[in-house]
């Protein structure tokens, strides 16, 4: 597929989203996190048929490299840290945030 291609399928997606006809999720399908996500085209015949993920987990389905829920707790902390989140606000990974002292 050459670069025109992709850049029409991805100006498909773009103009679906601003008139409606698709609405992108603030959580990625992969692992859950509520962020800004990235359309990921499984099949790019089906220009509106998306996943929506995050940065992370996209960069990972393209590299290859597996998305395990270690993986995920990971991230879901260090988002924690990066927001001032205290232990209980990040239920799926409390051993990986420090405790507010």
């Amino acid at each position: 597929m050459t670069k025109q291609e992709l850049r029409a399928i991805h100006w498909q997606v773009n103009y679906a989203i601003s008139y409606g006809r698709l609405t992108r999720s603030l959580t990625c399908e992969q692992c859950g996190r509520h962020t800004r996500t990235q359309g990921h085209h499984d099949d790019y015949s089906k220009p509106l048929e998306v996943r929506w993920l995050c940065a992370s987990c996209h960069l990972r389905l393209h590299k290859g490299w597996p998305v395990t829920p270690d993986v995920t707790a990971r991230l879901m902390a260090r988002d924690a840290r990066r927001n001032g989140m205290r232990q209980y606000d990040a239920p799926l990974a409390p051993r990986l945030v420090r405790k507010a002292s």
